[in-house]
């Protein structure tokens, strides 16, 4: 794979840029805890049919840390790298906060937007009163935790605690490749912001009934509750919406089986002709 990472000024701040690959246009979004080094295995394959973009948002990585944390800000950094891009509409795809992202950003602009591929989700916006107590309920034994930690000032087991929670079952975190934990643990900086963040996008039923977008909501069948809601929720909002459901997988899926994922999103892309 010939690539190279790019950084872009964008709304003020410097944000890397892996680009890859020929064909048409593929952005990859990360989620908490990570930044565009998440895709590189994915990257190897998917480069080879596609021009692929991975940027790391703000408040990540190599990525600035000015301005506000929260997917309205990360939404508008994503449009604007779009338009610096200059590639024309994109395959958007995100995983976890970068679905949220994703789709905050498809619903601003969906003429930037060719499909959309939504990863597990974790935004509770468009979900109903009975939906967002089924959320609260899992996302407080989820986070609570976390929000302890944090506090406390203990950001590294924080991290440990977010993944553990991610991943289902304790230990999980301690169980992964080291590599991945050396990658988590370099975040953790960027917990206090994501759990401090204040922007509220607009998912409304009526602006997501709108979308007209070709959507994709992908969810592993071992997830979490509260991913789960998500999910379900947004696939029965968005018209032009297919729902995805992939066995022996949890939340953590494009760690867990990146052939997998790589295989599955091909499958759907070519689909989008």
């Amino acid at each position: 794979m010939q690539s190279q990472t790019h950084t872009f000024m964008i709304n003020g701040s410097p944000m890397p840029c892996l680009q890859a690959g020929s064909g048409e246009p593929l952005l990859l979004i990360h989620g908490a805890l990570a930044n565009h080094t998440l895709w590189l295995e994915h990257i190897e394959q998917l480069s080879q049919h596609y021009t692929v973009y991975a940027p790391t948002l703000r408040h990540f990585g190599e990525a600035g840390k000015e301005g506000p944390f929260g997917l309205e800000t990360h939404a508008g950094d994503l449009l604007t790298l779009l338009a610096q891009l200059a590639c024309g509409p994109v395959h958007l795809v995100g995983w976890s906060y970068g679905a949220d992202v994703a789709l905050t950003a498809a619903l601003q602009a969906p003429e930037r937007v060719r499909s959309l591929y939504l990863v597990e989700p974790g935004c509770p916006g468009a979900l109903d009163e009975q939906g967002l107590a089924a959320f609260m309920a899992d996302a407080g034994a989820m986070f609570g935790p976390v929000f302890g930690q944090v506090e406390a000032g203990q950001q590294q087991e924080a991290v440990a605690t977010l993944i553990d929670g991610s991943g289902g079952r304790p230990g999980y975190f301690a169980a992964q490749p080291l590599k991945w934990q050396q990658a988590q643990l370099a975040e953790a900086a960027s917990l206090p912001k994501q759990l401090s963040q204040s922007e509220r996008p607009d998912w409304s039923p009526s602006r997501l009934a709108a979308l007209s977008v070709p959507t994709c909501i992908v969810q592993g069948a071992q997830t979490r509750a509260l991913f789960a809601q998500v999910c379900e929720a947004l696939g029965n909002a968005i018209p032009a919406c297919q729902c995805l459901q992939v066995a022996d997988v949890g939340h953590l899926y494009p760690i867990e089986q990146p052939a997998l994922f790589v295989k599955q999103l091909q499958r759907w892309l070519a689909a989008q002709g």
